[in-house]
Parts: C-alpha cells; structure tokens; sequence
C-alpha cells in the first residue's frame, strides 16, 4: 500500500526540510529518515503501521523530495545537524530513530553525536564502513552519475535494490522508483554518494549504549548480511534480524515482515 499523504506535509521551521508528521501526539517520537534517491513517501506502509501507536515523522532528506538543497553541501556532519534541529525542534524527549540504507548511516552518526537525542536506532539495509575499493565504487558512482545523469546508474540501482522475483511481481514498484530516480538531481545524487563514500562508524560502535535493532534483506548486495552481523555483534546488546527473500529494500519488499520487526521492537523500548 503507498498513502496519498505527498500534501499532508509540512516544512521544519528548526531544520528546514520537509516532513509529514502523524500518529499519537504525547506518545514516543518516531523518525523515519529514507534512502538516497527516494522520498520520505516511500516509508508509507510503516507510517500506516506506526500511526496508531507513536508519534511519526519521516522527512525529506535535503535534495530530495521536497526539500531544498542543503546550503554547505552533503556531509554527515550537515546531515547531523539537520536531523538534530528537526528532533529538537519537535520533541520534549529523545526519539526512536529508523534509517533506511543511507538513514541508517546518518542515524549511527546522530546517535554518536548526539546521544541524548535517541532512545532506540533501527537501522535497515546498512553499513557501518566499506573497504577501500568499494570507496573508490562509490566515488565512480558520483562522477559517472555527475558527467552522464540519473540515466547512467538507473539500471544498477533497480538490480541492488530489487530482488528479480520482486521486480517480476511489483512492475508498479519499480515503475515508481524509476520515475523517482530519473526526477533526481544527479548533482544531488552524486553529493551524497561522495559522502556515503566517507563512512566509517565501526570503530564506535561498541559505545553505542542505546537499544538497537540491525535488519536487512537476505540477498542484499549493497549492504550485506555479513556487515549487518558485525554492527549488531559491535553494537553492545543489539538485535539482527534477516528477511528471507529481501534485498535493499526490505521494507518496500517484505513491509509485513518488517512492519511487524520494527513494532515488536519499538514496543520493547
């Protein structure tokens, strides 16, 4: 299921980004923060699924969606300070952070950041680190993506994002993320691939002291089960969890069984 909720959106006074807010005012703040490429429309079976018990904000990221390019360009460090701004600009308390890909990256690095902000980190189809020639893919990325558009990586990006069951079954989906990637800014795109390319949260993780919950696609090639296994064995107490079937994008894929990770957990926390 996809909500009409693209004009149920607000802008952030605090951070100045884009963001739809639902669910149980006085209840947990959860926030959703999505994947490079795509919107915060894509969180919509787990808004519906968060609604009736939490507090819910998923926002655009900057340079995407509908919110403005950010000022200083892409860094971890901007995307930090954004995420903080929105979180204190709308909450009394800490919140339970979900990140998706990139959102998981951007989540570790607020939680390292900012503790105090988080009460528990979700994080979903993500990575804590890359080897060096997998640095130097990604920054091959962004330029072919710079010199050549969104046309050039269109589609390797369905073919890691996508198991070939789901794409032979959902046509609508990657109908839906193609028009998505093709409407991008390939300046965007390639910022935060440069970025992404910069990650390396691993050696902190053991000082994470927040609940966590580690879960990815069975056949992710992007961020695979073996790095989701060394950030939740880094992670002081936290939990993996594997969906057969899946591949990036496990909560487009397999959103029941996702949906129903991510709420068990919430509710433990």
């Amino acid at each position: 299921m996809q909500l009409d909720i693209a004009q149920q959106g607000a802008r952030s006074r605090a951070s100045n980004v884009h963001l739809v807010r639902t669910g149980q005012r006085g209840r947990p703040l959860v926030v959703l923060i999505h994947a490079v490429g795509v919107d915060l429309t894509y969180w919509g079976e787990q808004i519906e699924a968060l609604a009736a018990s939490y507090d819910v904000i998923a926002y655009d990221l900057p340079g995407h969606g509908r919110s403005d390019k950010p000022e200083k360009g892409f860094g971890f460090a901007e995307a930090v300070a954004t995420l903080s701004q929105l979180i204190e600009g709308a909450a009394a308390g800490p919140v339970h952070l979900v990140g998706l890909s990139v959102g998981g990256m951007i989540a570790q690095h607020l939680v390292l950041a900012r503790p105090d902000l988080v009460r528990s980190l979700s994080l979903i189809d993500s990575i804590s680190t890359f080897p060096d020639q997998v640095r130097a893919a990604l920054r091959e990325r962004a330029r072919l993506t710079r010199a050549e558009g969104m046309e050039a990586i269109l589609k390797a990006t369905i073919e890691r994002w996508f198991t070939e069951d789901f794409a032979a079954r959902r046509p609508d989906v990657i109908e839906r993320v193609t028009r998505t990637l093709l409407a991008d800014d390939p300046e965007v795109h390639a910022g935060m691939w440069e970025m992404i390319a910069t990650l390396d949260t691993a050696p902190r993780l053991p000082g994470v002291a927040k609940p966590a919950l580690v879960m990815v696609g069975e056949h992710d090639p992007t961020t695979p089960v073996a790095a989701s296994r060394l950030m939740a064995d880094s992670i002081p107490g936290a939990t993996l969890h594997v969906i057969a079937g899946a591949s990036h994008m496990a909560p487009l894929e397999k959103p029941a069984e996702a949906n129903r990770v991510l709420t068990d957990f919430l509710a433990a926390h």
